[in-house]
């Protein structure tokens, strides 16, 4: 299992990240996180994964993990539920010890998503890998430029850097947080939206910013 200091890079600073499911059609929402790391200057590598293309957006595309050319220590993963669980796998062994999961369809939708959730859990804990999510909008590091993430506010044209970190179940209420401090010229040092906590949760990732040198304040919704 990935150890506190490994897991806080993964999520914060990944050397590279995978975008499981990147489309390159950018009107879909799983074109956002590729469009939103080339805007805001996040210098690790990008991997955008998908069988059905060979580059999207002026990067280089994957058909699988096992193709990746590089480490990368987080995957965001944009695929149907029922696909997570092998993308997970896949993560386990090229060394992913991090996914963030922004698909829907677990536990949020009723008692059939919570078994789905509880099987998909079941198989990351086998593989050593954790999870934020299901339906997580994603992890923003406004330091580093890492908006792994398809919230739409990122549009921006600029984050504000802040020592103030959100820890948020709602992807919505960052959205809202992103804008009104855009309007306010006040920033945030991360945002994380921890969607249905199956792994991941909002005490653990507290932990996490209570050693974080950028964050002095911990917002929690």
């Amino acid at each position: 299992m990935i150890s506190h200091s490994d897991l806080a890079r993964a999520l914060f600073a990944p050397r590279g990240v995978a975008l499981v499911g990147a489309s390159s059609d950018p009107s879909k929402t799983s074109a956002r996180p590729l469009r939103y790391l080339q805007k805001h200057g996040y210098s690790g590598a990008i991997y955008p994964v998908n069988p059905g293309a060979q580059e999207i957006a002026g990067q280089p595309c994957f058909a699988d993990l096992k193709s990746l050319p590089g480490p990368a220590d987080q995957a965001f993963i944009m695929l149907p539920s029922k696909a997570i669980a092998a993308a997970v796998r896949d993560c386990a062994e090229v060394g992913i010890g991090c996914a963030t999961i922004l698909s829907g369809g677990f536990a949020e939708t009723g008692e059939a998503g919570r078994e789905r959730q509880e099987a998909l859990l079941e198989v990351a804990r086998a593989a050593g890998v954790r999870l934020l999510g299901p339906n997580s909008i994603g992890v923003i590091n406004t330091a580093t430029g890492l908006t792994l993430s398809a919230n739409a506010m990122l549009e921006l044209p600029q984050l504000q850097a802040g020592r103030t970190a959100v820890i948020s179940q709602s992807g919505s209420i960052i959205g809202a947080l992103l804008s009104h401090g855009e309007a306010r010229k006040t920033g945030y040092s991360k945002l994380i939206s921890v969607g249905n906590e199956a792994d991941l949760t909002v005490g653990e990732i507290g932990a996490l910013l209570v050693d974080d040198d950028e964050t002095d304040v911990i917002l929690l919704f």
